[in-house]
């Protein structure tokens, strides 16, 4: 299932990193509880800006009081999380879906537009280079941050806190009753990609696995193929190719056969 954010579209309001959230969320809460597909058949699955909205999700569903998702505010306009109701909190929680899958993530927005290069060939703040100071007060301004790699630490962690979820018997795998995996966390990103660099992906590993993993993070002259599955955590697998393109989200989806929400 997809949707079309606020402003986007056929939907009325304007996007903001709340609204974005809350979207997305109400979506996730319509295919629980109205369409009645549970989480182990779902797959939060967000493309380029859709990585952050998928991100956030994931982190609502598991704490929706972490201090690192907009929280419901009585001064807000009427496009605000509090006055959408019930259709902007998790319906139950913590809750994990099945996956969790980010093709071109970027690790915050202030952090991508240092680096954005428009149509793969112009940087646009290039100019500001040779005052890093400028450019970090300028995106220091910047209402909308959108800390995806922040909130996939804190993801993982509160997974971690809640290791009995990480397992899941309403679907079992073939006839001896495997559990199923869930909250598995699958980031793709290619070295080719023009948009949003391979190397936010590097950040975004270094963040979620910590100092002691950093160094495997970075990517080589190969590609890249990180699969960690601790005990107690959840599975996290990063891959980094060298071609990439539109499909990718459609034939992951296919590969993994299971249903998906499209952030």
């Amino acid at each position: 299932m997809t949707i079309d954010y606020r402003g986007f579209g056929h939907s009325t309001g304007s996007p903001t990193e709340a609204g974005l959230i809350a979207d997305g969320t109400a979506l996730a809460n319509w295919v629980l509880q109205t369409a009645q597909i549970p989480a182990d058949r779902i797959v939060i699955l967000g493309q380029s800006l859709g990585t952050a909205v998928a991100s956030a999700i994931a982190l609502n569903f598991m704490d929706p009081k972490n201090e690192l998702l907009p929280q419901p505010d009585s001064s807000r306009s009427s496009a605000s999380l509090l006055n959408l109701g019930n259709a902007a909190q998790p319906s139950q929680y913590p809750m994990l879906f099945a996956s969790v899958i980010l093709v071109a993530p970027f690790y915050s927005l202030p952090s991508l537009l240092l680096t954005y290069r428009l149509g793969g060939l112009v940087p646009l703040l290039a100019p500001l280079r040779p005052f890093p100071w400028l450019g970090r007060a300028l995106t220091s301004r910047m209402i909308d941050q959108w800390p995806t790699a922040k909130r996939l630490a804190a993801y993982t962690r509160a997974t971690s806190a809640s290791p009995h979820l990480l397992q899941s018997r309403n679907l079992v795998e073939y006839s001896e009753g495997t559990p199923k995996e869930m909250g598995v966390l699958q980031i793709v990103h290619a070295k080719s990609d023009m948009d949003i660099s391979f190397h936010q992906t590097e950040m975004i590993c270094a963040e979620v696995f910590g100092e002691d993993r950093a160094e495997q993070c970075v990517v080589g002259d190969d590609e890249l193929l990180m699969d960690v599955n601790e005990q107690g955590k959840p599975r996290v697998r990063l891959q980094v190719v060298e071609h990439g393109g539109e499909l990718a989200p459609f034939l992951l989806s296919l590969g993994l056969g299971l249903g998906g929400i499209d952030c």
